[in-house]
């Protein structure tokens, strides 16, 4: 036998062989870095799956809040951090896909520093106003926002994310000028919406879930193509007379150069808890839709977005400012 033949039977045994060591490896706390504060839309959505994930595992697993710079500053973090499965990122559409196309000089590639272990939600956004405002729909907002162009505003946890670049586009297609308003997260942008310093928002449900049970704001519409059974009284922005449907994905990802076995494991676990516990009627809860997809999936459809919200944002001329 050639030391080429004998070589080429040898390394599928060793890594086989390998992996046990490998697996046994992964202990202790795995951090789940979210790139925003807490009480923000990612932020809430990881905490629930953190929990029944960790019960699954074995092992705790934590939220770790490192705000800033649109989440750029948790995925630089990430990227650096020794790739042995315990340090992850959960993050969005806009983290991943849109971010290299408004802020061109970070120090990371989301395509070739990260690698998925699994999809975990497709989110819609939904409008939302103070209780006390006259806006009662989005034709009354696109009515308002043309009888006084450049007055009305809207707030969102930050340039450049995911609710801002949607909001972008949506302002577009309406033909009308309402005025951005950045905030270090979800959060404190919507204590103004509460306290009227803004007259609006565009963010995931889960962000304004309390205020709106508690009949402190209005949900005007929602971004996904159908209604959400969390809030079946919310039309789709589609039913009242604009063709706009938006959906953001999110994402855990780990370093690229962790081991195979070990992102398979924390996969085929993340899997087991959509499928096995309450997880999924929890995130409705939050008016997302639970969607568990593989990480290779989600891999090969970060390569798709990326190119098409580069080429979305050049053209619509959208910056991070």
């Amino acid at each position: 036998m050639s030391l080429t033949r004998r070589a080429a039977l040898i390394a599928p045994a060793a890594t086989l062989l390998a992996a046990p060591g490998i697996l046994r490896a992964q202990s202790g706390t795995i951090r789940v870095v979210v790139g925003f504060p807490a009480g923000g839309g990612v932020d809430a959505l990881a905490r629930p799956i953190a929990q029944r994930w960790s019960e699954r595992l074995g092992q705790p697993v934590v939220i770790d809040n490192r705000a800033g710079n649109n989440g750029n500053i948790a995925m630089d973090f990430v990227a650096k951090a020794p790739p042995d499965g315990n340090t992850l990122f959960q993050g969005n559409v806009g983290n991943f896909a849109m971010t290299h196309a408004l802020f061109p000089n970070l120090t990371f590639d989301t395509s070739r520093d990260f690698r998925f272990v699994g999809q975990i939600t497709l989110g819609p956004l939904v409008f939302v106003v103070h209780a006390d405002s006259p806006i009662r729909s989005i034709p009354d907002l696109i009515a308002a926002a043309k009888a006084r162009p450049g007055e009305l505003n809207f707030g969102s946890g930050g340039s450049g994310g995911v609710p801002h670049l949607a909001f972008e586009v949506w302002k577009r297609q309406a033909g009308v000028d309402i005025v951005h308003v950045p905030y270090r997260g979800s959060a404190p942008a919507f204590q103004d919406l509460l306290g009227g310093r803004t007259q609006m928002m565009l963010d995931g449900y889960s962000v304004v879930r309390g205020a709106h049970e508690g009949g402190r704001v209005r949900v005007i519409g929602i971004t996904s193509a159908e209604r959400h059974p969390q809030l079946p009284d919310v039309p789709t922005v589609r039913e009242q007379g604009m063709d706009w449907v938006f959906t953001s994905w999110q994402g855990i990802a780990a370093p690229t150069a962790t081991p195979a076995p070990i992102r398979q494991r924390l996969e085929d676990n993340l899997r087991w808890v959509f499928e096995n516990t309450d997880l999924p009627r929890t995130l409705t809860s939050l008016g997302t839709f639970p969607r568990f997809a593989p990480g290779a999936e989600l891999d090969a459809k970060l390569r798709e977005d990326r190119a098409m919200w580069t080429s979305l944002v050049r053209e619509a001329g959208i910056t991070a400012d």
